[in-house]
């Protein structure tokens, strides 16, 4: 018996023989809390009414004036069907027996009482108690839990909500940003798409300073958004002094340039007051149209180029730009790459990614083209290296250079391969065979870029745990951006994420940026994965990263990426 338990039992006793209401009194209320007596039937149900609330189990008779036990018993079963009942009774009757059956009571115990069988019937009508105490405990429990499940996913969702209008608005102007335009874009069947540049922009930037380029920037802004919403364009800034405007429709040669002139009207209109100078600020804008769905925007963007060169103020897109612009940049592109591997001038430059001490832990290798006194970033020849099928090349020179650093100095460096290097298996093969030359599997981490590109996790997870067995590390790069999803880490199991420096940048003045980077810190750690922030550039920053514990930084604040370390 469960003696604690019975101490927090309030019983209700009813019996019409006082000696025996007193007998039985005297010999369970040194097991329960209290004994609540009544005479009759009717006090029984009165007091039952008045401390229901308190009441945890009825003994009753069943013979007694005014009404009897189950005239009682089957008043409190109207307004209680679970609360245990004992009945007591001289009667052995059947009829009585088939009624207390239907009132389900938990004992029946014939009279003289035999305290012992009355105990174990208590005893009985504890475990009845306790698993009925049990289970609202359980429903409680589960009912708080759902309700912190509900929370926590409303918050999350919140989060997701703020991640995804961020990584979709540009934050000076509030316009959708270019990720934004490809997405709209890849849901339209037909679009047309006008892009817009600011003329001389740098130079009102120079002239004026960056808070009025700013303003200049945010009236364009309005002008293009008041513009779109009046005509049923879907509005952008693109970066920079660049916008534009998108619309799902076949538009003819005559209505593009009907609506450049409107579009056009409407910029001239757009002016600042600069109070300092007393001047009212306008601007003009080029151009670039292009219509129908495969490559709009480079098509655009070669159409605006060309109206620049030709110093006209707009122009449509048409085959013959596209093939002499991009020949022309192919060629220039291809004869520098021609050129650097030849003299060997593909070069790794070295940022260091540092600890809250800023002491350097590790560098990463970035891919740089040095030309006399120019140095290319990979950002302006990667996609015509893999063209003109030199990027294989590219990546090995690069790659091999930051093993031989790796072996001379023994420090540790991370590389960025992308989905592309991992199904290639001649340079997974050249990886493996460089690690063992060299025995600097411990000093290697692979970076790979989180992104839609990656169409086949199968092979990913196979070259992570190849190299993993050489006893490299794995990082998954620009964690935050685009594609970001949760499901990928557990998946590849990485060793490091790197926020992405699109959130990381903003955290100091951006409070959603802030919970959004400190959401994908603390879930990393749950997960037992450590963090590197990229795109650290201020102290203020890199002073918000250590309060919420990121493991590693990188960014221009430690240090720019150079040649020799």
């Amino acid at each position: 018996m469960n003696y604690k338990l019975l101490k927090t039992f309030t019983v209700l006793y009813v019996e019409d023989e006082k000696n025996l209401q007193n007998d039985i009194y005297e010999n369970i209320s040194p097991f329960v809390k209290e004994i609540i007596t009544a005479k009759d039937g009717v006090e029984g149900l009165n007091l039952y009414i008045k401390h229901r609330e308190n009441i945890t189990l009825i003994i009753s008779d069943i013979l007694m004036p005014n009404m009897n036990g189950i005239e009682m018993v089957d008043q409190i079963r109207k307004i209680d069907s679970n609360i245990p009942i004992i009945y007591t009774t001289a009667f052995n009757d059947n009829d009585f027996m088939k009624k207390t059956i239907e009132q389900s009571v938990i004992s029946y115990i014939i009279k003289p009482i035999d305290i012992e069988l009355l105990l174990n019937a208590i005893a009985k009508a504890s475990l009845k108690i306790e698993n009925e105490r049990l289970k609202i405990s359980l429903q409680t429990i589960n009912q708080k839990l759902e309700e912190k499940v509900n929370l926590k996913t409303k918050e999350l969702q919140m989060k997701n909500e703020e991640l995804y209008r961020q990584l979709f608005t540009d934050e000076l102007t509030e316009l959708p940003n270019r990720k934004a335009l490809f997405r709209d874009k890849r849901e339209m069947s037909q679009p047309i798409l006008f892009l817009i540049d600011i003329d001389a922009f740098k130079n009102i930037n120079d002239l004026y300073g960056e808070d009025i380029g700013n303003q200049v920037l945010k009236n364009f802004a309005g002008v293009i958004k008041k513009f779109s919403i009046e005509n049923g364009y879907k509005y952008y800034r693109m970066g920079a002094d660049e916008f534009a405007i998108l619309k799902d429709s076949e538009y003819d040669d005559k209505k593009c340039i009907m609506i450049v002139e409107l579009i056009q009207s409407q910029i001239h209109s757009c002016t600042v007051l600069i109070d300092k100078y007393n001047v009212d600020l306008r601007v003009d804008a080029t151009i670039g149209i292009s219509k129908g769905k495969e490559h709009t925007h480079k098509k655009a963007n070669m159409a605006l180029k060309k109206a620049k060169k030709l110093n006209v103020s707009y122009l449509i897109y048409s085959q013959e730009h596209n093939q002499n612009l991009e020949h022309e940049n192919d060629i220039k592109w291809t004869n520098i790459i021609e050129k650097a591997l030849e003299e060997d001038s593909v070069v790794p430059y070295y940022q260091p990614i540092v600890d809250k001490d800023k002491k350097i832990l590790k560098y990463e290798s970035l891919m740089r083209i040095v030309d006399k006194e120019n140095v290319y970033s990979p950002f302006l020849f990667l996609d015509i290296a893999k063209k003109v099928k030199f990027y294989n090349q590219l990546e090995k020179k690069i790659l091999a250079k930051a093993f031989i650093k790796a072996k001379e100095d023994g420090v540790c460096i991370s590389i960025n391969v992308s989905f592309e290097d991992i199904i290639n298996n001649n340079f997974i093969d050249f990886i493996e065979e460089k690690l063992l030359e060299y025995n600097i599997s411990n000093l290697i981490t692979f970076e790979i870029l989180e992104g839609e590109n990656i169409t086949n996790y199968e092979k990913v997870i196979n070259f992570i745990n190849r190299v993993k067995k050489l006893g490299c590390t794995i990082a998954i790069d620009d964690f935050g951006s685009g594609y970001s999803n949760f499901v990928y880490l557990l998946k590849l199991k990485p060793d490091y994420i790197k926020i992405d420096g699109s959130l990381v940048k903003n955290i100091h003045t951006n409070e959603n940026a802030y919970l959004i980077v400190k959401t994908i810190n603390d879930f990393a750690h749950n997960l037992g994965i450590k963090t590197v922030a990229e795109f650290v550039h201020c102290k203020e920053v890199f002073e918000l990263l250590k309060k919420i514990d990121v493991d590693k930084y990188q960014g221009y604040y430690i240090s720019e990426p150079i040649e020799n370390v």
